[in-house]
């Protein structure tokens, strides 16, 4: 049973969807209510044709739970939705948990580019296999490790989710219209965290991108009062070590509610 803890949206990584969080649905239901959702072209969310906003997907959908004020608890671009979201609704955001996150205005290092036309090349020439294996190492195990340290059928999980991702997009990019382009918050977020009004934990991975580890960085140091905690994992700490992650996230939404 939720307990009196503020409702908890978790928004997941562009390299999962939902259910990138089943290591944290019973732990957090035991003191709140848990909303999580794939995001649009993720998981069971098509992607239709046209402009749209992950931001506002997410609003309509808390709008139709009624749910007016929740903490958002985002990984990657998770994270990247979640602080968009509380810069656009600042009066619906109780708090923020920014996991690994990415964020708008943001320029990427030429390793971070590397990967995007790596992962564009195979794509355009139908190497699916190839483009799942590509972000596994990437995302999953990290540039500075052999593998991570997690069950083989964890890394099967996150190779089905990926791959189902990859096949939504060819599929969506082949219809008239396409998908996008993606709306994010203007001026956007980089230069405006100073501005962030909700109780704020950034959690790092050790071994994430040095982009990520770099983001982690300037969020704790420019978001107001902002924590921070780094995690040994790469860019999925809560999948490589829930019971830490869950710990951590749990006692920094229990002390923010004091």
């Amino acid at each position: 049973m939720a307990g009196d803890g503020p409702p908890v949206v978790l928004l997941h990584a562009g390299v999962g969807d939902r259910r990138l969080w089943d290591g944290q649905l019973d732990a957090f239901a035991e003191r709140h209510l848990v909303v999580r959702l794939d995001l649009r072209g993720f998981g069971d969310s098509p992607l239709p044709g046209g402009p749209f906003s992950h931001v506002e997907d997410v609003r309509a959908l808390l709008d139709h739970l009624e749910v007016p004020r929740m903490a958002l608890v985002g990984n990657s671009l998770g994270g990247r939705v979640a602080l968009d979201f509380a810069l656009a609704h600042p009066q619906r955001t109780a708090a923020l948990v920014l996991v690994a996150s990415a964020l708008g205005g943001h320029e990427g290092s030429a390793e971070l580019n590397a990967f995007d036309e790596e992962e564009d090349a195979l794509l355009e020439a139908d190497k699916l296999d190839e483009a799942v294996e590509l972000n596994l190492r990437t995302w999953l195990d990290g540039p500075e490790r052999e593998a991570a340290p997690v069950p083989a059928e964890l890394r099967r999980s996150v190779a089905e989710m990926q791959r189902r991702a990859f096949e939504t997009l060819l599929r969506a990019c082949e219809s008239s219209p396409p998908p996008g382009p993606v709306a994010w918050v203007e001026p956007p977020a980089a230069g405006r965290l100073p501005g962030v009004a909700a109780p704020t934990l950034v959690i790092g991975g050790a071994h994430d991108l040095a982009d990520f580890r770099a983001i982690a960085a300037r969020l704790a140091a420019e978001i107001p009062g902002a924590e921070s905690t780094v995690m040994d994992t790469a860019h999925l700490p809560a999948l490589e070590r829930p019971e830490e992650f869950n710990r951590a996230v749990l006692d920094f939404l229990a002390a923010d509610a004091r």
